[in-house]
Parts: C-alpha cells; sequence; structure tokens
C-alpha cells in the first residue's frame, strides 16, 4: 500500500475467522494489527457485495437479500397496473431475478429454509407479472416463463463455471481446482473409467469444505449426463443443462 500511495483505512477494514461453532469457540482472542490499528474480527464481512458470516452459512446474505428483493417488488406493484406483461417481465428481469443469480454459486449447500424462502420470493416475482393471486400455484407461472427454482439456478451457475474452465476461458484460480478423472492403470476398463470427460471428485472436511469450488463443482459436474458433458460450446451447453434442471423447457 505504501508503494502504491494508498493509506489503509482502518474503520472500512475488517477481517473475520470462519468456522464450526465449537471451533471457533475453542479459539483464543485475536486481533490483526497493522501499523498502530489494532482491529478485531467481525462475526460478518460484506465483498464485493456478498455478505460472509463466521460459519459461512450465507444466512446474514440471503437475510439482506430479502430485504432487497422485498422493496423492489413492492415498488414494481405499485405501478403493476400501468404496465403490461411483458414490461413487467423485463422489470422483474432487471430487478429481482439479476439480484437472485447474482453471486448466487455461493449458496450451494445454504440452509434449506433459507433456499425456500429465496424460492418465495422467486414465486411472488412469478405471480406479480401474471396478476395471479397469493392463493395460486406458482409451478405453472414457473413454467411459462421457463425459470429454474432457486436450488437448481445454484447448480446452473456451478456447472456452466465447470464449462468454463474445462475450455480456458475462466481464472486460473478456479480451473487449479479441477482435474480429469485418470483411467486406471491397472485392472479391467469400466464404462466410467473410460469417460474422459469426468472430473476427479473430492470429500469435503466437515460441512464448510462441502461448500466450496473444489468440492461441489467435480460433484455437480460428474452428475450430469455424459451428453451435457460433451458440448461443444457455451450456448449448446447452457440449452442442454437448462433442459436437464427443467425438463419442460
Amino acid at each position: 500500500m505504501t508503494v502504491n500511495k494508498l493509506r489503509l483505512n482502518h474503520s472500512k477494514t475488517e477481517f473475520f475467522i470462519a468456522g464450526t461453532t465449537q471451533g471457533l469457540n475453542k479459539l483464543s482472542p485475536v486481533e490483526l494489527k497493522v501499523g498502530n490499528e489494532r482491529i478485531m474480527p467481525s462475526t460478518s464481512v460484506r465483498n464485493l457485495g456478498m455478505i460472509f458470516d463466521d460459519h459461512m452459512s450465507m444466512t446474514k446474505h440471503i437475510n439482506s437479500l430479502i430485504s432487497s428483493v422485498n422493496f423492489h417488488l413492492r415498488n414494481i406493484r405499485r405501478i403493476a397496473k400501468y404496465l403490461d406483461q411483458d414490461t413487467k417481465h423485463h422489470v422483474v428481469r432487471c430487478l429481482i431475478l439479476s439480484r437472485l443469480d447474482y453471486g448466487n454459486a455461493l449458496l450451494y449447500g445454504a440452509k434449506s429454509k433459507d433456499l425456500d424462502r429465496l424460492q418465495s420470493l422467486l414465486n411472488k416475482a412469478a405471480k406479480l407479472i401474471f396478476c395471479a393471486d397469493r392463493r395460486d400455484s406458482p409451478s405453472p407461472l414457473l413454467d411459462t416463463l421457463h425459470w429454474l427454482p432457486i436450488r437448481e439456478r445454484i447448480k446452473f451457475k456451478i456447472s456452466m463455471y465447470v464449462f468454463k474452465c474445462l475450455q480456458g476461458n475462466a481464472p486460473v484460480y478456479l480451473t487449479n481446482f479441477l482435474t480429469h478423472k485418470l483411467k486406471p492403470a491397472i485392472g479391467p476398463m469400466t464404462r466410467s473409467s473410460s469417460d474422459t470427460t469426468l472430473l476427479t471428485a473430492h470429500v469435503g472436511k466437515n460441512r464448510i469444505g462441502d461448500k466450496s469450488f473444489y468440492v461441489s463443482a467435480p460433484t455437480l459436474w460428474n452428475s450430469l449426463p455424459r451428453t451435457i458433458r460433451e458440448a461443444c460450446t457455451l450456448p449448446s451447453f447452457k440449452k442442454v443443462l437448462k433442459s436437464h434442471f427443467y425438463p419442460s423447457y
């Protein structure tokens, strides 16, 4: 920072330590000292619009996201009667779906109840477009819009990252996490061992580790049908992938 003529703003500097509740309770008090400033750890930090908590549950981020999306849903609802269906669809995609999809790969492995709350927002957005009653089922509306459910949107995003990594169109820090599964040196050749599109799967040491790209990406990729993994271009891959997650598409 000195070389680049920058000065640390300690009031905006944060750090946190992630771990299980049991592990954090065993930890001695920690502080970060930079120059003459002492910075104490936070329970959550914000980075590029995402809020990370010390248990990596992403609950605080989801709470913030729900508050933001509900704010925009209320505003859209106020002017909905002045908009036609196509315009409402575009507005919802810009203001609602963009927020639900931003950084959603980090929500892999989040609590089921938190993902259900996000799904409820997606359902509200679909009903808003069609002026449906709150008691109506959202399923046919989501089918008409060809919107993937929240959990499938997360899997879709991670799978797309893997495809880009394998095509050489992703940052090295992600690509280095993925390695192709090696053929056995000895023993009979099986169908899975001859599949060159499979990746080496990893096992996390704990629940936090299971959420990492290192573990989740190969697991999701290997669960896809081989015909999808063999797609040649990103547009064709996205099309067959969406059909896989949403058969009615």
